[in-house]
C-alpha cells in the first residue's frame, strides 16, 4: 500500500495576527521538528490532520510531508494537536520527525476483546488503563493490543505484563499496571481465597 502524504508549505508570518488569517483562509499552522534539520513552521490543512487523526492507527501513523514541492521529503508522524473548545476543529499541529531505522516508545491503545463471564453474572470490569507505551520501530506500530477477556470472572485482574506482545515490540510500561479488574456485583464481597487453617474438622467433646 502506497504511503499517505500530504502537502505543506513554508511559512514565515508568526504570531496570533497571521495565525487568525491563516485559519480564515482555511489553513493551520504547524511546526515540524525532530532530527538534525532543526524546527521548521509550516502551512497545512486541517482536514489532512483531522483525517490522520480519526484514522485506525491515530497519531501513530507515519505518513510523507511534501514541502513547497521539494524532491526530499519528511518521514513525521502528529506528536500534538490543538482544538477548538467548541467546535473541536484543528487549530495547530506539531509534526515530529521520525528515523525509520531508530526504535523508539510508542503509545498503543487497549482493544478489549469478548464479554468477561463475571459482566454476564452481573458484575463490573473497570478499564483502567486503555494504552500501553512499548518500544519499536516506528514501521512496527501496530494499530491496536488485543486483549481476550472472555475467561475473567469476579476478582480477576490483568496487569501490563500479562499482555501477549508480537516479537518486534517491547513492552516500555510498568509491567503491575493494572489494564482490567472485573468487580462482583454491589453489596457481593469479591471471593477471598480460602484460609485451610480454618478447615480443620473440631474434635468431638469426650
Amino acid at each position: 500500500m502506497a504511503q499517505l502524504s500530504i502537502p505543506a508549505s513554508s511559512r514565515t508570518a508568526v504570531g496570533k495576527g497571521p495565525n487568525r488569517r491563516l485559519r480564515a483562509a482555511g489553513m493551520i499552522p504547524a511546526v515540524v521538528y525532530g532530527g538534525a534539520a532543526g524546527s521548521r513552521s509550516l502551512t497545512v490543512s486541517p482536514r489532512h490532520v483531522t483525517d490522520i487523526v480519526r484514522s485506525p492507527r491515530g497519531v501513530n501513523t507515519i505518513f510523507a510531508l511534501e514541502i513547497d514541492g521539494e524532491e526530499s521529503v519528511e518521514q513525521v508522524m502528529i506528536h500534538d494537536y490543538q482544538l477548538h473548545p467548541l467546535d473541536h476543529s484543528v487549530l495547530h499541529a506539531d509534526l515530529m520527525r521520525v528515523d525509520p531505522e531508530k526504535a523508539s516508545d510508542w503509545h498503543v491503545p487497549v482493544h478489549l476483546e469478548g464479554e468477561s463471564v463475571g459482566v454476564k453474572r452481573g458484575g463490573h470490569l473497570d478499564f483502567i488503563t486503555r494504552s500501553l507505551a512499548v518500544s519499536c520501530l516506528p514501521h512496527d506500530i501496530p494499530e491496536f493490543l488485543p486483549l481476550a477477556i472472555g475467561e475473567l470472572d469476579y476478582g480477576d485482574t490483568v496487569r501490563a505484563g500479562d499482555i501477549d506482545l508480537p516479537e518486534a515490540l517491547t513492552l516500555a510500561t510498568e509491567r503491575d499496571v493494572v489494564i482490567v479488574h472485573v468487580s462482583p456485583p454491589k453489596g457481593t464481597d469479591e471471593p477471598e481465597q480460602e484460609d485451610e487453617s480454618e478447615e480443620t474438622e473440631e474434635e468431638p467433646e469426650e
